[in-house]
């Protein structure tokens, strides 16, 4: 599976790319989870507002497909989309969906729990700092988008 990677300090967030309709270099600096433009009717979750990680960073915006989403669409037209705001991506990176793990069922008790997929260890070092550093979370968008949804009533 192709993914993009971005990087949140002690782990990276792989998105899987199958969920993205484009990407764009962001200004935005959103203080807040979700934003809502009236005016082209776009949500905007800003994920290190959601990992409580530095704001300061957000670089790109990444428009997430949605179901109705069709080959024949405007692809300038950015309205009524969910659009991610991130850190940097780093790099794109193949990474077969049988190398992630399923997250262990003692972080069930996490609000967050089911945003992730799996997880995956780059490496195999033995200290605790490498080994967080290694970290990547693959992001299930679909869940994402229903938990702000529910949590702010965007449905």
């Amino acid at each position: 599976m192709r993914t993009f990677l971005c990087s949140y300090g002690n782990f990276s967030l792989a998105i899987p790319m199958n969920s993205v309709l484009s990407i764009y270099l962001s200004p935005d600096k959103n203080k807040n989870l979700v934003n809502y433009d009236s005016k082209n009717r776009n949500t905007y979750i800003s994920l290190p507002v959601f990992f409580n990680y530095k704001n300061d960073n957000v670089c790109h915006g990444i428009i997430l497909k949605s179901n109705d989403t069709c080959e024949d669409s405007d692809p300038e037209a950015v309205e009524d989309k969910i659009i991610l705001l991130s850190t940097e991506i780093i790099r794109e990176k193949e990474i077969p969906s049988g190398n992630f793990f399923p997250l262990p069922k003692t972080l069930s008790f996490c609000s967050n729990f089911s945003i992730f997929k799996g997880m995956l260890f780059l490496s195999h070092n033995n200290t605790v700092k490498k080994a967080a550093e290694d970290l990547i979370l693959l992001l299930n968008t679909e869940q994402l988008v229903q938990i702000i949804c529910k949590e702010k009533n965007y449905d």
